[in-house]
């Protein structure tokens, strides 16, 4: 009969040649003689673990311990089956006093370390891992494990080295290369940590963390680092942290659309993280989609609602498609982060581009008290000051935008500009030649500084300044009309010379633009309603427009369909007025004038009337694409040159037939057609009422003129000095705007006058008020007004007569110089009209030396003005419209 030990043995052969059947019978058998045999204990536990009976293992286990202790192996099978069962702790235990036992079983020591390190007992567990190695030094996994324990320690250069010599004991652990990259990146050793993930990507290309974050540390226009990235995806593409580098990869490569997916891909997988909207954001809106970006923005505000950042990109992103909702966006970001200039900035612009210019003052003003130190929220400020038509305050800010940056152009110019708009002509000039020494082709400087220089009479200079600019840009329009408004004022320009301008003018500008090449649809019965229109930039506070108003206000729309074609810059209540008179407004100011042309001949336009072709913004070329059957030109102070206008409005005082006929005749590319009278006003309301001649209290007679001083040539004021010489003790009043505030501009005068023998003080120039009726209230110390010429008054001169002040005048031989002459005409007073520079002295001191008639005229001049017919604004409209359907039923005619 065979012993127990050797019943044992037979038992064991059983057991490790997997007969587990037999091995536990004879196990029980064996307990069954020898109850307290450690051996059969031990193995009996050892196969319950093995099938699954981990209670049962436990029991057999630590009865055989109970036997005998001092086996290691008992213990270390005793935690196992303990661990197994969830009894971390007496496990760990258990794998205590294996490891005491057995000091140098390096497994024992890295399974003691593994449980004390998941009972969070990490330094034992680091001490544990220790022991391991000094059994074993190249046990890989005892060494990750200790560097894991002490990473977690906030031992971290330790945890890098143990790392290392996990890896170099297994050069294929790439989890262990993948640990001492972080290490080593937490300390700031970025190229050794990146050298580190490389080895964990060869030795386990599984690895999607070491591939993201190899990817993090390689430059952002890598393409290792987007194969990385996209390596990770292949492997999990729910890993958010690879779809967020590769969305930083698209963006930087500049495929935005392709970002902004990545990035989308990474919220959903990863959450809202604000910084991951953000970029969102960012990308949409690079790609295009500000939409999209405005969404993406407004989820980031949503997270992180005290993020100024954040509003700030919402309202970047939705200026453009939801102005309102970039406002509020910007005033949040204002109040969160209110000494940031940038959203100051912005809450500007924004309100600057949807004609706010009132509300964008004060952000623009807490901006430049932000950022003293930066010149374009002076521009800035400046540009919104003109707009409001607060120059004055302007220059101060250009002023500043240019201490700071002294080669800035713009600033430069447009401080000029607004020099020019306060009549501070000198400084103007001056400012104009700073323009063009930091810009020697700067058009506009050139032509404004000609128009300055032509303010005080000095034609040649202006001339050469528009000549200059057409040099520089022979296809300038604006230069061009420039020139041929300055040649209206120029007594040294014949009218042959003057005709030549401007059929150069239509050579260089008219004639190579092509002619639309549709037929005109429009119906030729001679009685049908005319469709007119009228294209002006002066449907605004303007003279034109008191000229245009009592016609336009009177029209008959039975008969008569009236459009506005209107390029107005700075719309006000005389705009919304003519608006009103209309029965079709369009808006041209931002179509070309092949565009307007276009909408014209669309809108089946019979007449179109041009207003002051060569003056301000206004659009003469419309005319040479042949916008519309019948074209005519109304106060323009010349021909326009062009063949392709028909017509030009006059008046028989204005154009007399046959009168001028010669050699210096004025011509017209239009035919002439003459009127009773050409200009209409409107009674001046609010006008103070006319007083007594001022001479009846002062005892001396007060010539005046309130003239464009561009028009008071050499030998205007020397006539006028001979004026005040023949008339001992007069005065003469210059006042036009500001403009007599420029030194310069005022001692011309008084030395012209002085060489005419006359003291110089006897020329006054009051400063300007801009008020109309404080200006009208000047005409109060006026006696007689005095016109200049060849270029004489207009508005000028019938605001002189409302005054009940008599005006003289020495009209030439072309129209310009005749208006006042045709104002005169119509209100009886012929008497008034000189024929010589002689007679034009004799007509003004009589008046000075006769006080009786100066006090009759003065009482009963409103009156007459009042009964003239171009006050009459029905029977103008109506002596209008009878020539618009004469001049209709001539084309149809003869179409």
């Amino acid at each position: 009969m065979a012993t127990v030990a050797e019943a044992l043995a037979v038992a064991a052969d059983h057991h490790q040649s997997g007969r587990l059947a037999e091995a536990e019978t004879l196990y029980r058998r064996i307990l069954d003689i020898d109850p307290d045999n450690a051996g059969a204990l031990h193995l009996f536990g050892v196969l319950a673990a093995q099938c699954g009976a981990f209670a049962m293992a436990v029991e057999l286990i630590g009865r055989a311990i109970g036997q005998n202790p001092g086996v290691a192996e008992y213990h270390r099978h005793h935690a196992m089956a303990l661990d197994r069962l969830g009894n971390t702790q007496d496990a760990a235990d258990a794998y205590g006093r294996a490891a005491d036992l057995a000091p140098d079983h390096a497994d024992s020591q890295f399974n003691h370390g593994v449980l004390l390190d998941r009972l969070g007992q990490r330094a034992a567990a680091a001490a544990a891992f220790g022991r391991a190695l000094d059994a074993n030094p190249r046990h890989a996994a005892a060494a990750n494990n200790r560097g894991l324990a002490l990473r977690a320690l906030g031992r971290t250069e330790e945890a890098a080295d143990s790392f290392a010599q996990a890896g170099r004991a297994d050069p294929g652990f790439g989890a262990a290369w993948y640990h001492q990259a972080l290490a080593l990146a937490a300390l700031g050793r970025l190229d050794d940590s990146a050298e580190a993930l490389r080895r964990a990507v060869v030795a386990d290309p599984s690895l999607v963390g070491a591939h993201v974050n190899l990817g993090n540390r390689l430059p952002e226009t890598s393409d290792a680092g987007l194969r990385h990235y996209q390596h990770a995806l292949a492997l999990d593409p729910r890993q958010a942290g690879a779809w967020r580098g590769l969305a930083q990869q698209r963006h930087t490569r500049g495929e935005q659309a392709e970002a902004a997916a990545a990035f989308a891909e990474a919220i959903r997988l990863g959450g809202g993280e604000p910084i991951l909207w953000n970029a969102l954001g960012t990308c949409r809106l690079a790609a295009g989609d500000g939409a999209g970006a405005a969404r993406a923005f407004t989820q980031w505000t949503v997270s992180a609602p005290d993020d100024a950042e954040a509003q700030f990109a919402l309202a970047v992103a939705s200026a453009k498609r939801d102005p309102s909702l970039a406002e509020r966006a910007y005033c949040r970001t204002t109040r969160l982060a209110w000494r940031d200039h940038r959203p100051w900035v912005n809450l500007a612009l924004l309100r600057l581009a949807n004609q706010r210019p009132a509300e964008a003052l004060a952000p623009l003003r807490v901006v430049v008290a932000l950022r003293p130190d930066l010149a374009e929220p002076y521009f800035n400020l400046g540009h919104t000051l003109r707009s409001l038509e607060r120059a004055g305050e302007g220059v101060e800010s250009y002023r500043r935008a240019l201490q700071l940056t002294p080669d800035d152009v713009g600033a430069a110019f447009n401080r000029a500009l607004d020099l020019q708009e306060l009549g501070r002509i000198d400084a103007a000039a001056a400012g104009y030649r700073h323009t063009l020494a930091l810009d020697p082709t700067h058009l506009d400087a050139l032509c404004n500084l000609a128009s300055v220089v032509r303010a005080t009479a000095r034609y040649a200079e202006a001339t050469a300044g528009y000549r200059r600019a057409q040099i520089l840009q022979p296809d300038s329009v604006a230069a061009h009309r420039n020139l041929l408004s300055s040649i209206l004022y120029d007594p040294g320009w014949t009218e042959a010379m003057r005709f030549a301008e401007h059929r150069r003018f239509e050579r260089l500008h008219a004639l190579p633009l092509p002619p639309l090449a549709n037929p005109f649809a429009n119906s030729r019965e001679p009685n049908h309603r005319l469709r007119v229109g009228y294209l002006s930039a002066d449907f605004r506070n303007h003279p034109v427009a008191r000229n245009l108003e009592p016609v336009l206000a009177n029209h008959d729309h039975q008969r008569f369909e009236i459009t506005a074609y209107a390029h107005v810059a700075r719309p006000d209540d005389v705009t919304e007025r003519f608006r009103g008179m209309m029965d079709c407004w369009r808006d041209v100011g931002a179509l070309s004038d092949a565009e307007v042309a276009e909408r014209i001949r669309a809108d089946a336009i019979d007449l179109l009337v041009i207003v002051a072709g060569r003056f301000d913004a206004n659009r003469p070329l419309v005319a040479a694409h042949r916008a519309a059957p019948v074209q005519i030109s109304l106060y323009d102070g010349a021909t326009s040159g062009l063949s392709a206008m028909d017509y030009i409005l006059t008046d028989r005082v204005m154009t007399p037939r046959g009168r001028w006929a010669g050699e210096d005749a004025e011509r017209f590319a239009e035919r002439p057609v003459r009127l009773p009278t050409l200009f209409a006003y409107s009674p001046i309301t609010d006008a103070p009422t006319p007083v007594p001649p001022p001479l009846l209290t002062r005892g001396f007679v007060t010539f005046g003129s309130f003239n464009n001083p561009a028009k008071q040539s050499d030998e205007v004021l020397a006539l006028w000095g001979r004026l005040l010489r023949a008339v001992p003790g007069s005065r003469l009043v210059l006042k036009y705007k500001n403009l007599y505030a420029a030194p310069d501009l005022a001692e011309r005068a008084r030395r012209v006058v002085a060489e005419q023998g006359v003291d110089p003080a006897r020329v006054l120039t009051p400063g300007a008020l801009q008020d109309r009726q404080h200006h009208l209230a000047l005409y109060h110390g006026i006696d007689v007004a005095l016109d200049p010429f060849p270029f004489c008054g207009a508005t000028t001169s019938f605001e002189a007569l409302w005054m009940g002040v008599p005006v003289v005048t020495l009209p030439g031989g072309n129209m310009m110089s005749r208006w006042s002459a045709s104002l005169l005409s119509a209100v009886g007073l012929p008497s008034l009209i000189a024929e010589s520079a002689d007679a034009y002295v004799g007509i003004a001191a009589a008046l000075a030396a006769d006080p009786a008639r100066l006090s009759a005229l003065r009482a009963g001049l409103r009156a007459r003005v009042a009964a003239a017919p171009f006050l009459n604004g029905p029977h103008k409209a109506r002596q209008m419209e009878r020539v618009y359907r004469a001049l209709w039923r001539r084309w149809s005619q003869t179409a």
